[in-house]
């Protein structure tokens, strides 16, 4: 079996990976999640009803055995997505929809970090149960809190960003909580418009990628940023940015990049803007920061994309929304590809130049 290769034999070629008879790495990513036929082919495997409102948030702990989400219904909630059974469900001291949730590092789960419309940021022990208070608060942020990221491997510290425009880095060590509205100790960028999405380098933790309501998406090195809890400040929304990109049909608009992430080597950038598409950035192209509109041709094939209502965008969300650029041009709504078919290419030709 360890000398036979790869088939067009999807089935097949799982069963020997599964026992032990290729020992390729990455098997299966590198031979068939780059395909667009594999993508197509995934199915619901299961609905976990166990909110009451709409959900904003969700991640997976670190083993890839629990999910955290939160939701409108100002409920957090730890979930075993293969038993479909509830490990927690912890109504939370927000009294706004949680937008942002996430488990702290190399904590076994035990405690999770949230934001919300609200502004206020928690730090919840999950083992101290439901109605608990909060082992910390924050409540620094003027306006809307969007999004919390982790730092891997750090369970001290997390990163956070509002409708204030300020992006914060709370140690919890130096800072143990903090009651004052628009404090400034802990910002360590001030980006004067609001940050709605964030993201950290899976490979270079210090590489930091913020999306604005500017329509921008911004790379920054935190290795020459600070804050004044930290002794050395910056603060700036220049200083320590590496890259800046705006799609170039965006430029002077206001277009809210309501999600990013990384790709997993770190090399691309994917962002997802409100009522427009998905772009992917090169972090390290300096030809990138514009990326080109699309041809004549192109446009005459494009179709309707429905919209999302994601963290920071609260236009209108009705099922014949479509992008700006596509209002503009057409006026009126036609019939096209699905918002999964789109989202599945994509993920398609990701895979692929992965796997090149």
């Amino acid at each position: 079996f360890d000398t036979m290769p790869c088939t067009n034999n999807l089935i097949w070629d799982i069963r020997k990976r599964t026992i032990g008879s290729n020992k390729i790495k990455n098997f299966t990513r590198s031979n068939y999640l780059g395909r667009k036929e594999f993508v197509q082919r995934l199915k619901l495997e299961a609905t976990l009803d166990v909110h009451e409102g709409s959900v904003n948030t969700i991640c997976w702990n670190d083993t890839g055995e629990y999910i955290l989400s939160g939701s409108d219904d100002d409920k957090l909630v730890i979930t075993n997505p293969y038993s479909r059974k509830v490990k927690a469900s912890i109504t939370s001291w927000h009294r706004s929809n949680i937008f942002s949730a996430k488990f702290m590092p190399q904590t076994n789960d035990r405690m999770i970090v949230s934001a919300a419309a609200d502004g206020k940021i928690f730090l919840t022990n999950v083992e101290r149960g439901s109605n608990m208070d909060p082992v910390l608060q924050y409540h620094c942020h003027n306006g809307a809190a969007y999004e919390i990221l982790t730092v891997p491997s750090d369970p001290h510290s997390f990163l956070s960003c509002g409708e204030d425009g300020t992006i914060r880095w709370f140690d919890v060590r130096v800072s143990p909580g903090c009651w004052q509205t628009s404090c400034k100790k802990d910002i360590l960028i001030d980006c004067r418009r609001a940050v709605t999405s964030m993201a950290i380098s899976p490979v270079e933790s210090f590489y930091l990628a913020t999306g604005c309501s500017d329509s921008s998406v911004r790379i920054y090195d935190r290795r020459m940023l600070g804050t004044i809890a930290t002794g050395f400040q910056t603060g700036s929304g220049v200083a320590g940015m590496c890259a800046r990109f705006v799609p170039r049909h965006l430029v002077n608009k206001s277009c809210r990049v309501t999600s990013l992430a990384y790709s997993r080597d770190g090399r691309e950038v994917l962002a997802s803007y409100a009522s427009d598409y998905l772009y992917l950035f090169d972090p390290k192209d300096d030809k990138g920061r514009e990326l080109k509109g699309p041809s004549q041709d192109n446009k005459q094939k494009e179709t309707q994309q429905k919209r999302l209502r994601l963290r920071g965008d609260w236009s209108d969300t009705g099922p014949l929304s479509r992008p700006e650029s596509e209002r503009e041009r057409d006026g009126e709504a036609r019939p096209g590809v699905s918002l999964m078919q789109r989202m599945s290419d994509m993920l398609s030709r990701w895979f692929e130049d992965a796997s090149e």
